[in-house]
């Protein structure tokens, strides 16, 4: 009897793995996380070279994380776990100061390589734009970065200034839009969701701020917009997904113009009269309330008056700054280029725009892989 008593941890452990290893087998795989929003790595092409190379084993791996049976169940014991043992971190998210999740970046986050090639490939665009267009670039700064003094004592980060002192040597002179110093000033207001990476709609209304000023623009033009509407309050976003925890909930604020407006999506695909589309605010990706997320092209007309025609060139963290910049131009161009076929340079020719905007947060674009291969 003592000695099955012994046994009854080692029989418990097999039984749980065999038990695990079954739901795997029987798990069917899925292609997409609404919790984290995003794809989930599907299992590899398999060949000797890629074994050989190592590729396969990297995409294997993620695959057994993504496909793990219950993984959000686990995902958020896992935190549990994490925090009763005083961990300051799980899942490379900081536990910050007044309950905001912070993206834990460092050197090892992201390819030199690619950061490098997405920065010589932005200088060699301001270049060519700049022969017919006013350019600017806006690297909007990580929240991590931004709102350092809410990270736990003694974390690990990446400083962005290094990247920002590679931009500023690259561009000419009043391209870069200080749009760091601007939120730095305003840390102590609720700029970045403290459950999402991406700014709030304020973070985006100072992002304007900065761009106006950068443009000569009379800052009553930013002011007469700081004017907002709460369409939600139970925002988790992708940050808390990555921990699953107990986490106080954000707002979610738009800004609606006064002009009317009109947005052709994706050359035709279907026109709105709105910015937002207010059925992802019952959905657990409310981010998408801009623009139903990105989208590869828009076409906004909001301005009949004006002569002018922005290019915006952006990642996710301008969809909620666009509304702010509509009425200031005739046409307002939006492109994504991770989901388009066509290069930067074709969207010069073809929309001749007056005005080029560039807008990416520093990782994203530091991590992007589509950027430099479409000149």
């Amino acid at each position: 009897m003592k000695r099955f008593s012994r046994l009854i941890p080692a029989l418990t452990f097999f039984i749980m793995l065999i038990a695990g290893l079954s739901a795997g087998i029987l798990h069917e795989e899925h292609t997409y996380s609404s919790a984290e929003n995003r794809l989930l790595q599907k299992f590899p092409k398999f060949s000797v070279k890629r074994v050989l190379n190592g590729k396969f084993q990297k995409k294997y791996e993620t695959y057994l994380s993504d496909q793990f049976p219950q993984r959000d169940s686990w995902i958020k014991f896992q935190t549990a776990a994490e925090k009763a043992f005083g961990k300051k971190e799980s899942n490379n998210v900081y536990f910050g100061k007044e309950g905001y999740l912070l993206e834990k970046y460092t050197d090892k986050d992201f390819n030199k390589k690619i950061a490098n090639r997405n920065i010589n490939a932005l200088e060699k665009f301001v270049k060519q734009a700049s022969k017919s267009a006013d350019v600017k670039v806006m690297m909007v700064p990580t929240k991590t970065y931004t709102l350092d003094k809410y990270l736990p004592a003694f974390a690990e980060t990446y400083d962005e200034n290094i990247f920002y002192s590679k931009l500023e040597k690259k561009l000419p002179d009043n391209v870069l839009v200080p749009v760091y110093d601007t939120l730095h000033q305003h840390s102590n207001e609720y700029i970045f969701y403290k459950t999402d990476h991406h700014w709030t709609t304020l973070g985006a209304w100072y992002g304007y701020s900065s761009y106006c000023t950068a443009c000569g623009k009379d800052i009553e033009t930013a002011e007469a917009k700081k004017k907002f509407k709460k369409v939600s309050d139970n925002f988790l976003g992708t940050t808390h997904s990555k921990v699953n925890m107990h986490s106080q909930k954000d707002e979610i604020n738009i800004y609606e113009p006064e002009k009317e407006i009109k947005v052709v999506y994706n050359l035709g695909e279907k026109t709105e009269n709105t910015f937002y589309q207010t059925k992802y605010l019952k959905k657990k990706d409310k981010y998408s309330v801009f623009f139903g997320g990105n989208q590869a092209l828009l076409e906004i007309s909001c301005a009949p008056k004006s002569k002018k025609t922005l290019l915006v060139i952006k990642d996710s963290f301008a969809n909620c700054l666009i509304p702010f910049l509509a009425e200031d131009y005739g046409t307002v161009v939006v492109a994504d280029m991770r989901h388009l076929n066509i290069g930067m340079s074709m969207l010069l020719r073809k929309y001749q725009p007056t005005d080029v905007l560039v807008l990416y947060n520093t990782m994203q674009f530091m991590q992007d892989k589509e950027f430099a291969v479409k000149p």
